[in-house]
């Protein structure tokens, strides 16, 4: 969820209709930009042309149960008339200049704040796919996955490493997180082990430890800040079920995962149950 400046969050959620977006095109080594938006502009003393005549959509996707995320390709339409940017069409002036795999980044700000209200809401590579004719052209902006092609996660459950793991999990990467993930509940025991705030996705990496009669599983290939025994849970049809914290064992180091044990409890609320409970005094 994007978090703006106190500012730019008051003047949006007030009365003001004047939110504009403005584009910054980045060209040869990245030190200059061509700056692009819907109408004329000056910031911080650049100027910003107001060749766009709309802005697509820009998506953004994340899966956390199947451990995937991606952008959808932004595209935005520039008027291409003659005479339309520095006295020619602005498909000549992305011709004579290097926008090819350069950076591009997108603001958000509105009428009546400082230019240093602005918030950068996107950024990454300008694709050289585009449409092009002589009234209109169309830019694709991509993420950086073009130009930083990175896998991740690039830590997965291979054969070799985890001999005993599930068949459905080998090559299934090991979760990724960022944040604290620590459960800071305000429920008493035993029922907090069975509410929490958040709940992320950890892979078993260990169908069965004969040795020490457990399931082993990685939360993340690296060490987390806080992982909790009382809060493990089994997902299945769109509920989870918590184990028997007495039945877990926590690395967080590793960090990993120990469960054993075949009991798990859920906590449901009855019919009535929460207006009895706002009735108590």
């Amino acid at each position: 969820m994007l978090s703006f400046n106190s500012n730019l969050t008051t003047h949006i959620a007030g009365t003001e209709t004047k939110v504009f977006w403005y584009l910054k095109l980045y060209y040869g080594d990245e030190t200059s930009f061509t700056g692009v938006s819907d109408t004329d502009r000056t910031i911080s003393t650049v100027n910003y042309y107001g060749v766009v005549s709309s802005w697509n959509n820009l998506n953004s996707r994340l899966d956390v149960q199947n451990f995937s995320a991606g952008q959808s390709v932004f595209s935005v339409n520039i008027i291409n008339t003659d005479n339309t940017i520095s006295g020619g069409r602005f498909s000549d002036l992305f011709s004579s200049n290097n926008y090819d795999n350069r950076k591009w980044e997108l603001y958000m700000n509105a009428g009546g704040l400082a230019d240093g209200d602005a918030e950068m809401i996107a950024t990454g590579v300008i694709s050289g796919d585009f449409d092009c004719n002589n009234k209109s052209m169309t830019l694709r902006l991509s993420s950086y996955n073009s130009r930083k092609n990175k896998e991740v996660p690039n830590s997965k459950v291979t054969k070799s490493g985890y001999n005993n793991a599930p068949e459905k999990n080998i090559d299934a990467p090991i979760p990724v997180l960022y944040g604290d993930f620590s459960i800071n509940s305000t429920y008493p025991s035993p029922l907090d082990q069975y509410v929490s705030a958040v709940k992320v996705p950890a892979i078993i990496t260990n169908q069965y430890d004969q040795a020490n009669s457990v399931v082993i599983a990685k939360p993340d290939s690296v060490a987390m800040h806080t992982l909790n025994d009382k809060n493990l849970y089994h997902y299945s049809e769109g509920g989870y079920s918590a184990c028997d914290s007495a039945n877990v064992t926590v690395t967080a180091s590793t960090p990993e995962v120990q469960f054993s044990g075949i009991t798990f409890y859920s906590f449901k609320n009855l019919t009535g149950a929460q207006d009895a409970v706002d009735r108590t005094p």
